[in-house]
This record gives C-alpha cells, sequence and structure tokens, in this order.
C-alpha cells in the first residue's frame, strides 16, 4: 500500500447488491477500505477470501466492496458460493471507478476516521498479512491491530 493524497474524495453512493443503498458519508468516525473489483478478475477472486478474513476481524475498518460493471445475476451466483462479511455495491455504469480514477483492477483506498484519503493500492493484497496490517495500523492502532488469543484464568503471558 502506498500513501494516497488528494484534495477531497468523489461521492460515492450506491446501491447494494442486498440491502439498501450505502453512501460513504454517511461513514464519518470510522475507517473505511473501498475495494473495486470485477468477478472476472482472476487477482480479485484470488483476493476475496483474505479481505473477507480482514473485514470479519475485530476493529476491521468498514470494507465496502465496488462491483465495477457486472450484472447483479451474475454477482449473486459468485457470492452464493462465496459469501462475504461486507456489503457489495453496484457500479453499473462504471462512473464511480471513473470518478476514482481506478485504472486497474483490483485497487483498493483506505480512507481515515475523517473520510480523507491515506492509502491505496492498485493490486492484490494479501489483507491478513503484517504488511497490511502494519499499514494499517498507522493509520488507526485500534482498527488494525491482531486480535490477541484469550487466555486462560492465571496464565502468564509470554
Amino acid at each position: 500500500m502506498k500513501p494516497w493524497t488528494s484534495d477531497q474524495i468523489p461521492p460515492l453512493a450506491l446501491d447494494r447488491l442486498d440491502g439498501p443503498p450505502v453512501d460513504l458519508a454517511t461513514l464519518r468516525g470510522q475507517p473505511v477500505v473501498v475495494h473495486f473489483f470485477a468477478t472476472w478478475c482472476a487477482p480479485c477472486i484470488e483476493e476475496m477470501a483474505s479481505l473477507d478474513a480482514f473485514a470479519a476481524s475485530a476493529g476491521a475498518p468498514v470494507v465496502l466492496a465496488v462491483n465495477v460493471g457486472e450484472v447483479e445475476a451474475r454477482l449473486r451466483t459468485f457470492f452464493r458460493t462465496r459469501p462475504v462479511a461486507f456489503p457489495i455495491l453496484l457500479d453499473r455504469d462504471r462512473a464511480t471507478m471513473k470518478a476514482w480514477k481506478v485504472e486497474g483492477l483490483p485497487a483498493s483506498f483506505v480512507l481515515d476516521r475523517e473520510l480523507r484519503p491515506a492509502l491505496k493500492t492498485e493490486e492484490p493484497l494479501d489483507w491478513t498479512s503484517p504488511a497490511v496490517t502494519n499499514a494499517l495500523a498507522a493509520l488507526s492502532p485500534q482498527a488494525a491491530s491482531p486480535v490477541q488469543p484469550m487466555r486462560d484464568k492465571g496464565e502468564t503471558p509470554r
């Protein structure tokens, strides 16, 4: 992930595959990952499992996955066998992708708690890797700290 600086982020208000529409502006106060993908993109498919594990972990930023230009039936079929713990947003006409200046898939943008640009990448990541965890910890320590295993009472930390 690389630092991402921009004067402002484009608006993001999209229909959701299952559920009510999502407006990024309503998420102020928590870090957000905006992830652009397509089901025909092999690296996107490979990345989806680690992104799902990341999103399901305690204290993770909100993850919004933006599908670029695919029909809903294809997405429903894809996610029926690969359910995820985050909303799938529909960029039907690719206008959001263009507004965010996405040049390749997958692409991910990390916003801080005030929805200011922080980090970005236009390559697949292992979202559970220490490198990603450390990059996010610098942004929001409690959002990216690894989950510590529970100890039995009386057990001393090692």
